[in-house]
């Protein structure tokens, strides 16, 4: 069992790696073929329909990768999620839809550029339908990656080969959609395989299963938020193209790449706990990867200067103090993390993982105005606000777990 978790993680790796890689080897080609603006066009039209991507994909990538787990192997149980996420998910895209069209009335840009921007919402609407959480489910993360780094490859290929110019520029998107179009069918295919067929559905299971999706679904919000309010403010106080934001930038990316290392981990053990319950596996992972991760961290934290010196160039070398406090907040995010749905959720307790994110926006935004209302917004104040947000959250669930300790013994028990 943990050689197959180690498998999967590893899968997990490659997929997480290859999209980072991958998709970074496609914009140095557009930012060279096309000319400034339309190459701003892909950037913002990219941005924008992350938006809409959010609310389809409703965080059932968490709640949907559950109930999988949970029904095991009861293929009546998973063949009646399966169909009720995948039409949830069908009727959000149709909401989102009318939501597009109703921005498009209100901001110009959309407006102008409708079927280029639109071409994206289509390709989000192909990317969000993934059945990936029935894979995540049954712990088979092989096939998530295959149908990823095809995806991405055809893409890519498509894109070198078609676009050369500001002509071809609604090519980019139909190269998207092409690629994603081909992984969803190879998906599904192999989903069939597995023995999984649609069935019946009703109404009110959509309505259920959006219900017990929302709190996740505010969790993905509340994550966004948390990501991006600083750089907001920021900006909105200097300048987007600030020394300030261009600092904050650079160093964010260098802790990004620190929590891609943790997420394939928590992925793969994920379902494991919730089909499991396997606590002492886990609690290994936090003492035993709490110690390299801390030691890790510590390395940052002392040679942050020549890190953000090689990483983003030496006119960076003096953000090295700011990387250090938000090191902080990337050893704070180990704990928040695993303290969060692999832990709560298998005593039914993923509420609480859930809540400590709106908690932590909460708080986010209570600072950001005081610092706002009292004219201090600067880089170290930012900063600092970002790097207690995974300390909060590591807190929060800390306490709920441990208040729900007898629960663990009782699962242990069953």
């Amino acid at each position: 069992m943990k050689n197959k978790i180690a498998k999967n993680t590893l899968f997990l790796y490659i997929l997480t790696f290859s999209n980072y890689f991958l998709g970074l080897m496609l914009f140095p080609y557009l930012s060279r073929v096309l000319s400034v603006e339309k190459f701003g066009l892909v950037g913002f039209s990219m941005s924008f329909v992350l938006i809409f991507q959010m609310i389809v994909e409703y965080g059932f990538s968490i709640s949907g990768t559950a109930q999988i787990a949970k029904y095991q192997s009861d293929f009546g149980k998973i063949n009646e999620a399966v169909t009720t996420v995948t039409f949830a998910k069908i009727f959000l895209s149709i909401i989102s839809l009318f939501l597009f069209l109703f921005s498009a009335v209100f901001i110009k840009m959309i407006r102008e550029n409708f079927l280029f921007v639109g071409l994206f919402i289509l390709d989000s609407f192909i990317k969000a339908l993934l059945p990936d959480f029935y894979f995540r489910g049954i712990e088979e993360m092989k096939t998530i990656t295959i149908r990823a780094v095809i995806a991405k490859s055809l893409c890519i290929g498509l894109v070198l080969f078609l676009v050369s110019g500001d002509q071809q520029v609604n090519l980019v998107p139909l190269s998207y959609i092409i690629g994603d179009l081909a992984a969803l069918i190879i998906t599904v295919i192999m989903m069939f395989k597995k023995g999984v067929k649609v069935t019946s559905l009703s109404i009110k299971s959509i309505i259920e299963i959006l219900r017990e999706g929302f709190p996740y679904f505010l969790s993905r919000v509340s994550v966004s938020i948390n990501n991006s309010i600083g750089t907001f403010f920021l900006g909105l106080k200097f300048s987007p193209s600030s020394i300030e934001t261009g600092i904050l930038s650079g160093i964010t990316k260098i802790t990004t790449a620190g929590d891609m290392l943790l997420t394939p981990v928590n992925d793969s053990i994920y379902p494991h706990m919730v089909r499991n319950k396997d606590y002492k596996f886990l609690k290994k992972i936090i003492i035993f990867g709490g110690i390299i991760w801390f030691l890790g961290c510590t390395v940052i934290f002392v040679f942050a200067d020549f890190v953000c010196s090689l990483v983003l160039g030496p006119n960076y070398a003096e953000a090295g103090i700011y990387l250090r406090i938000l090191v902080v907040n990337t050893f704070f995010g180990f704990f928040s993390l695993f303290l969060g749905y692999p832990a709560l959720s298998p005593i039914g307790k993923a509420n609480y993982a859930n809540a400590a994110l709106p908690f932590a926006t909460i708080v986010n935004l209570v600072c950001y105005f005081i610092l706002w209302a009292t004219n201090s917004i600067t880089l170290l104040n930012v900063v600092i606000v970002m790097s207690v947000v995974n300390l909060l959250m590591a807190i929060f669930r800390g306490i709920a777990l441990y208040r729900n300790r007898y629960l663990i013994s009782k699962k242990l028990g069953d």
